[in-house]
């Protein structure tokens, strides 16, 4: 059987059909490539971040205060984020953490802010503390020997001041257990859809922390 010549338009067809094989070729490489990404971030996300609803209903109309954290209020639906191997705490993050000495009728996690940094000093400043040059924190700190925190103490490495936003709700953080180990320290908030979801409608008190990374 004889062979077709190898005419010049013979060579430019062979060479498009060349050129549509090697195109094809990446297009299959792209995809198998983006749904590789895909995956990637789906597992990302998945063990990244979490969606928590915080118990009870908020009252718009309440005179009292509600939550220990003013940025988080009881009903709101929070976006946390896991605190792995290479993600450290931040001055004012929003974050849960485990309770030091769970027992019966004890929540196992508490909430709470990132008020000291590892290798900062916590000064007495009146009824409370304040740490290196910053403002007063806005919660009283117990006097005496026995307290868990001291003036003048300097927070070891690996280890936070979590204090909460006010004194008007009883709770507990780092005045009752001193500082918190690293370790404990489990998720940060990230995002409050509450206004987003229409959970709330008046903008909460304090600063905006829990919008914040």
């Amino acid at each position: 059987m004889e062979t077709e010549p190898d005419t010049p338009e013979k060579q430019s067809l062979d060479s498009k059909r060349a050129k549509v094989r090697g195109v094809r070729r990446w297009m299959r490489r792209l995809r198998v490539l983006f749904a590789l990404v895909t995956v990637a971030l789906a597992v990302y996300i998945f063990l990244s971040y979490t969606i928590y609803t915080v118990p009870g209903e908020y009252h718009a109309t309440s005179n009292k205060i509600q939550s220990p954290i003013a940025d988080v209020q009881p009903g709101d639906t929070l976006i946390l984020l896991n605190m792995n191997l290479w993600r450290e705490p931040k001055l004012g993050d929003i974050v849960i953490y485990d309770h030091p000495n769970p027992r019966d009728g004890v929540p196992s996690q508490l909430i709470g802010r990132i008020a000291g940094m590892p290798g900062e000093t916590v000064k007495r400043n009146g009824p409370t503390m304040q740490v290196e040059d910053r403002l007063p924190l806005p919660v009283g700190f117990p006097y005496g020997k026995g307290v868990a925190i001291q003036g003048g103490a300097v927070i070891p490495e690996g280890e936070y001041l979590i204090v909460t936003d006010t004194d008007a709700v009883a709770y507990a953080d780092s005045r009752d257990f001193g500082f918190i180990q690293r370790d404990a320290i489990q998720k940060k908030v990230i995002f409050d859809l509450a206004f987003i979801l229409g959970q709330r409608t008046a903008q909460p008190a304090g600063n905006n922390a829990a919008s914040a990374h």
